[in-house]
């Protein structure tokens, strides 16, 4: 199956046939401190603000709203989260909808799972998270109940600083820099999250590649755990990835765990990751000897007249919220790329009065 608006890597039109009847979007939402790290993360218009990117998020999908804070999550430089790409897709669909707290300092204001009950920490400390396989655990329960319940699943993730983590967990499975993680700022702070990731590193005492659990344990995050234990129990139908080098690192670690020949499972993300020349998905999957099939909605805000918009054709944000694998399966579907488009457009204007 091949759509307008959707590229196809690694035989993921054969994929693509697999996406029918009503499936089910699931977003996992977590904290790490990572985050307070300044000028590690563009989520957030301020350090302070930054925990409540995951609810918000998870609140703008599901209503349309913000109901916690008044205003619609914000970078630094006034450019809206991609759960605004999210939001639009939901409209124009039927997805089921289900937010997964994996870790998180504020509670969103719809109807959640919890599978974690703290924050990932600093990942300088090397002590990242001490509860890996209870969360998994907790998630493979209930990965088994929305898929009951789904088609097929796609899962997206809202974790500020998640790229880093995503980083600290490659490079302790024994990756190299070479396979470099995306960032959400214009300008990937590449130097930054390596010396962050290194002294996580160090004070985790990893000299040599270790496991997936203890890659996490040391400088991973409670979304990567969730999004394990999710697959895990939802294996039964098919699984989209929603993300875009967070989900690359996520396929490595599940693949380190599990055959992935047993799964139904693909990575889609937006055009704007795959794009990133400071970043290499695909090289993140070659290393890691993940072979899955890989889509990109490549969606553009080109036509747009907001510079907030405008500015995701210039580097900034790329992903996130699962906008780019909501918007392939969508598409699959028969939702048009202009249709997305022309709905964020809208929405927008809605939510900033214009």
């Amino acid at each position: 199956m091949v759509v307008d608006g959707i590229s196809y890597y690694n035989g993921a039109e054969k994929f693509a046939e697999k996406i029918k009847g009503r499936g089910s979007f699931v977003l996992l939402m977590g904290n790490t401190d990572t985050a307070f790290i300044p000028g590690i993360t563009a989520a957030g218009i301020s350090p302070e603000l930054t925990p409540y990117t995951p609810p918000l998020d998870a609140e703008l999908v599901e209503t349309g709203r913000i109901l916690t804070l008044g205003d619609i999550p914000l970078t630094p430089e006034a450019i809206p989260t991609p759960g605004l790409i999210t939001r639009a897709v939901v409209t124009l669909s039927d997805f089921r909808r289900y937010y997964v707290d994996t870790g998180m300092s504020i509670s969103p204001i719809v109807p959640h799972y919890r599978v974690g009950s703290v924050p990932g920490k600093d990942i300088r400390t090397g002590h990242a998270l001490s509860n890996v396989k209870e969360i998994i655990e907790t998630a493979k329960k209930v990965g088994a109940q929305i898929a009951s319940e789904s088609e097929y699943l796609v899962i997206g993730e809202s974790i500020a600083a998640g790229t880093t983590t995503a980083l600290g967990v490659l490079l302790a499975m024994g990756h190299t820099m070479d396979g470099f993680t995306s960032s959400s700022l214009q300008v990937n702070p590449q130097s930054l999250k390596s010396s962050v990731v290194l002294e996580g590193l160090k004070k985790a005492g990893i000299t040599q590649p270790v496991d997936p659990i203890r890659a996490i344990e040391s400088v991973g995050d409670p979304m990567m755990a969730g999004a394990i234990g999710l697959i895990l129990g939802a294996k039964n139908v098919p699984i989209i990835l929603a993300g875009g080098t967070q989900m690359a690192a996520v396929a490595v670690l599940l693949s380190r765990i599990v055959d992935l020949k047993g799964f139904n499972i693909a990575l889609a993300t937006t055009g704007w990751v795959a794009k990133d020349s400071s970043a290499n998905l695909f090289g993140i999957l070659k290393q890691g000897n993940v072979d899955i099939p890989v889509m990109t909605a490549d969606l553009s805000f080109a036509r747009s007249k907001f510079e907030g918009l405008l500015a995701y054709e210039k580097g900034h944000v790329k992903e996130g919220v699962g906008a780019g694998g909501i918007s392939v399966a969508a598409m699959l579907k028969g939702v048009t790329k202009e249709q997305i488009e022309d709905t964020v457009e809208f929405i927008y204007s809605k939510m900033v009065g214009q």
